[in-house]
């Protein structure tokens, strides 16, 4: 049937999948509704959707009972917020694909109240990949490294005005890709070399953009240019050591890659953060900064004993250990069981997510 958004609850499923502007759905047909999922779908102005006649749990569903749900206050939520940063960038880097120079006016109206908002709500920051998208990825990336970067530095004891510089250096560092053929970022195939060289030229590209704006402190413009210089000289466009690398850049690093591993593209799945932060662990000491992997850890890493994960192998577990020097692998227990798992010994399983 047939019901408004606004009275739709938690436990309702999808008959009919939803679309909005993009080839792709916004949701799949059987969706088991979440607050979260009502969230997007009035993020994304739907007005009705098809749903079943009967809720999840089996009990028929009746909207005509229901009265319309109050107001929400009027300040926006931090995914609210969220959609509104990623579409804002969008329209500066289509206006930036025109020829148009940065306006930092509008950059500043566009990511720093953001990054205030993920300052307050620092469990929200690493969840950002779900709401990442194909098509979108480039408007989604920068956003969420500008608030990734924000929240690392704050966990590193950064001064406000380093958070907020940090923050807006990960939202610009991309603007370059405006200048590149755009047919080569949609490319679904393996890139070909004279492709990727095309790509390695997009901080020389972000860089000449912010360098045009005199109010752009210096700071940002560096890290905009060394984004992906890596301690081991692999990097671009100069092959830097690691005592050329700002410190700024050192954190943008960091933020890049890890959401970069953790959406789905075009050649590759998304995969799980704490499998992520693994792999960046065992590269540290060649690319990285580990003081800088180490926030990052401590910030997604916030397992307590009791918590309950999804494991890869989608098994729901409860925690009942956890090793400082590890927090990727703890000890847990399956769920409704007595079957426990040491994950320092089943190197073959890792955290998918954290449930609660």
């Amino acid at each position: 049937m047939l019901v408004k958004t606004e009275q739709l609850v938690e436990g309702c499923i999808l008959a009919k999948e939803v679309k909005s502007l993009t080839t792709k759905p916004i949701m799949t047909k059987r969706t088991v509704l979440t607050s979260q999922h009502i969230e997007i779908l009035e993020l994304f102005l739907i007005d009705e959707v098809e749903i079943e006649a009967f809720l999840s749990n089996g009990q028929p569903f009746n909207p005509q009972l229901l009265p319309v749900r109050e107001e929400k206050p009027k300040e926006d939520s931090f995914l609210q917020m969220y959609f509104k940063a990623t579409q804002s960038y969008k329209r500066l880097y289509q206006t930036w694909q025109s020829g148009a120079p940065i306006d930092y006016s509008e950059v500043r109206k566009a990511i720093i109240p953001m990054i205030e908002k993920s300052l307050v709500f620092p469990q929200e920051v690493f969840s950002v990949y779900h709401y990442t998208n194909e098509e979108e990825y480039v408007f989604h990336h920068s956003v969420a490294v500008a608030i990734i970067a924000a929240s690392i530095a704050k966990t590193m004891g950064f001064k406000k005005k380093d958070i907020i510089q940090v923050g807006i250096a990960g939202f610009l560092m991309d603007c370059g890709m405006s200048r590149i053929d755009q047919k080569i970022l949609k490319n679904v195939a393996a890139l070909k070399k004279e492709e990727f060289d095309q790509i390695k030229e997009h901080p020389i590209f972000s860089y000449q953009m912010v360098s045009k704006q005199p109010v752009i402190q210096d700071e940002i413009k560096l890290a905009v240019l060394q984004h992906h210089e890596r301690y081991d000289k692999s990097g671009y466009p100069f092959g830097l050591s690691e005592d050329k690398i700002h410190d700024y850049t050192k954190i943008l690093a960091v933020a890049d890659v890890f959401h970069a591993m953790t959406s789905p593209r075009k050649y590759r799945s998304k995969q799980s953060p704490f499998k992520v932060i693994e792999q960046l662990k065992h590269e540290t000491f060649g690319k990285y900064d580990l003081a800088v992997v180490q926030a990052l850890t401590n910030s997604v890493c916030r397992i307590s004993v009791g918590a309950k994960l999804r494991l890869s192998n989608r098994k729901i577990v409860d925690v009942v250990f956890i090793d400082p020097a590890t927090p990727t692998r703890p000890m847990v227990r399956i769920e409704n069981s007595e079957q426990f798992i040491s994950l320092n010994q089943e190197l073959d399983l890792f955290v998918e997510e954290i449930i609660k």
